[in-house]
């Protein structure tokens, strides 16, 4: 995946949902899942491809309670900025 960050981005977020169904949200491979979707996910610099993992993305770290609640928030604020085109051009976490 080297160098793929939404191919990254959508497996970790997959290997999320799994580990999330199997071990629950207190487990720590899920917790990790969760940020290394978050963190292949702001890699993506393709608009229309970070906004159409955006809305899975943020849906997977609400259903993470005791992930650190600024990857949730640093999820949703660059969502809204890729959703409002103006805004997108400067935003790169």
């Amino acid at each position: 995946m080297a160098g793929d960050f939404v191919s990254a981005a959508q497996l970790w977020m997959k290997a999320g949902r799994a580990r999330l169904e199997w071990q629950g949200v207190d487990a720590a491979e899920v917790r990790d899942a969760g940020a290394g979707a978050l963190y292949c996910w702001t890699q993506v610099r393709d608009r229309a491809a970070a906004l159409e993992a955006g809305p899975e993305l943020v849906g997977l770290l609400r259903a993470l309670p005791l992930l650190d609640p600024e990857h949730l928030r640093l999820a949703e604020l660059r969502l809204e900025a890729l959703r409002t085109p103006d805004r997108s051009r400067s935003l790169h976490p």
